[in-house]
């Protein structure tokens, strides 16, 4: 009989497989260099400080595994893998079913997963849908560099988190980061993406700022290393106020530009299904889709349709 257990049951052979299966598929499909991230979950899975479960066939061989972790409140599932529908559907069951799950206000699934039905699965139990799509443009050479700003600076991080909850808004129950839109929360969203790997390493020197008035920044772009010679867009924000002029636009010529020279055959990034924006601005600046991630959130009370319009961070 097929049988879950805590993954920390899980032989590190066992485990090694499946990080590597994973890391093979990022870096294949998404050109994405994860190499760091396997090692950092094997620590925290041998420790106990990161929970999970893995999914056993009736042979007893490992068919499917996933993680959790709490965070401001909720449930974070941020990988789930699966040989078959049932063994979604099982790991998804079994999260929910978890004392941590109980206890969260909403639970979220964000993850580059090709696990069979998940997108079917998660419906199936209440969960409200944003996919995020997962953009590539390749670089060209010689690219004109436009005129954005300046090079983004760590004492820009306050101001950088100001304009993005400016430009988010406040609570998104399906939003997968800073689920309250609390000064605070994106105070904690914008020095992760900076001085954490989560997202690639931080490049300082290819991110720009445009600074407004009193202080104020009017737009960022924010750009970390994938390795595999792709350069990612992590955050690009213009303030609503100043929407409109193609400042958007013009950040995203000067970033490929700036990437082309240091060396980036690609630039990548990240962009909800709701922010029609900026979909259409990443369209007509080239980019293409290469894959999606599936981001779905379950909260207390369910919805009856999403609360999206606040999530447009850019506009055309």
């Amino acid at each position: 009989m097929p049988r879950l257990r805590p993954w920390a049951d899980a032989t590190a052979a066992e485990m090694a497989a499946g990080f590597a299966a994973a890391g093979a598929r990022w870096r294949s499909v998404l050109a994405w260099d994860t190499g760091d991230l396997w090692p950092a979950l094997e620590r925290a899975r041998t420790t106990g400080r990161l929970d999970g479960l893995v999914r056993r066939d009736a042979s007893g061989a490992m068919s499917g595994w996933t993680y959790y972790v709490g965070r401001d409140g909720d449930l974070l599932c941020g990988a789930l893998s699966a040989a078959t529908p049932d063994d979604t559907a099982a790991l998804v069951d079994a999260v929910l079913a978890t004392p941590a799950a109980a206890a969260a206000s909403r639970t979220v699934v964000f993850a580059f997963s090709d696990a069979p039905a998940l997108d079917d699965v998660l419906r199936a139990r209440s969960f409200v849908s944003d996919p995020y799509h997962y953009l590539v443009r390749s670089l060209p050479t010689g690219a004109r560099r436009g005129n954005a700003g300046r090079a983004w600076d760590v004492r820009d991080l306050d101001a950088t988190a100001e304009l993005l909850r400016v430009c988010y808004g406040a609570h998104d129950p399906v939003r997968p980061f800073v689920p309250h839109g609390r000064p605070s929360e994106w105070r904690q969203y914008a020095g992760d993406l900076v001085m954490g790997q989560g997202c690639g390493r931080f490049r300082p020197t290819l991110s720009l700022a445009v600074p407004g008035e009193d202080g104020v920044l009017d737009a960022i772009a924010l750009v970390t290393d994938l390795g595999e010679g792709t350069a990612h867009l992590a955050q690009l924000a213009v303030r609503p106020s100043v929407r409109g002029a193609g400042l958007g636009a013009t950040l995203v010529t000067s970033v490929e530009a700036q990437c082309a020279a240091a060396g980036f055959a690609r630039l990548s990034l990240l962009v909800s299904e709701s922010n029609r924006g900026a979909r259409r601005l990443y369209a007509r600046a080239g980019f293409s889709e290469r894959a999606h991630f599936t981001c779905a959130a379950r909260p207390e009370r369910r919805l009856t349709s999403p609360a999206l319009a606040t999530s447009q961070a850019t506009g055309a």
